[in-house]
C-alpha cells in the first residue's frame, strides 16, 4: 500500500528535514513576496493586501534587510478598521535560500545542549512551527495574497 506523504511530514526530528522545510518555504514565500521590494530602502514601509477569497488584510512590514538576510513581519486586520494584530515574524537567509520563524512563541534561544533529549524537543518544535509556516503560505497563496512595490502603504 502506497500512503501520500506531505513533502514536511517525514522524519520529523532530523535536522536534514528541518533544513528541507525551511528550503521549502523559502521557495513558497517567494511565490507570495516579489522579493525585490525586500530592500534597504523599504525598511520600516508596510506593504497591505486584500483579496476577493477573504475578508482580512494582511500586512508585510519590513523590519531589517543586510547582504544576505531580511527580517519581515505579517500582521492581520481582523476588523473594519485600520488596527492590524501581529501574526508572525520571519528571518529570509537569501544565500541558503531559507526561511526561519522568529516569533511564533517565546522559544529561549538559549540552549542548554547537555541535554540531548531537550536538543531534539526544540528541533522538533522548530520542525512544527515550519509546518504550520508551509500551510499557512499555501493557504495565502490559495486565497490569492501577494506583496510586490504596488501594495505599498
Amino acid at each position: 500500500m502506497n500512503i501520500g506523504i506531505h513533502p514536511n511530514s517525514v522524519r520529523k526530528n532530523n535536522f536534514l528535514s528541518l533544513m528541507k522545510s525551511y528550503e521549502r518555504n523559502y521557495y513558497l514565500l517567494k511565490e507570495m513576496i516579489d522579493f525585490r521590494i525586500l530592500n534597504k530602502d523599504n525598511v520600516s514601509k508596510k506593504f497591505t493586501r486584500k483579496t476577493d477569497n477573504d475578508d482580512n488584510n494582511i500586512r508585510l512590514t519590513i523590519n531589517r534587510i543586510s547582504n544576505h538576510t531580511a527580517e519581515i513581519k505579517f500582521s492581520y486586520s481582523y476588523f473594519k478598521s485600520n488596527t492590524y494584530i501581529d501574526y508572525i515574524s520571519l528571518k529570509i537567509y537569501f544565500d541558503s535560500k531559507q526561511v526561519e520563524i522568529l516569533n511564533f512563541d517565546k522559544l529561549n534561544r538559549k540552549i542548554n545542549y547537555n541535554n540531548i533529549q531537550k536538543f531534539h524537543d526544540i528541533r522538533l518544535k522548530k520542525w512544527y512551527k515550519n509546518y504550520f509556516l508551509h500551510l499557512w503560505i499555501k493557504n495565502c497563496l490559495k486565497k490569492g495574497y501577494s506583496f510586490d512595490a504596488y501594495s505599498k502603504v
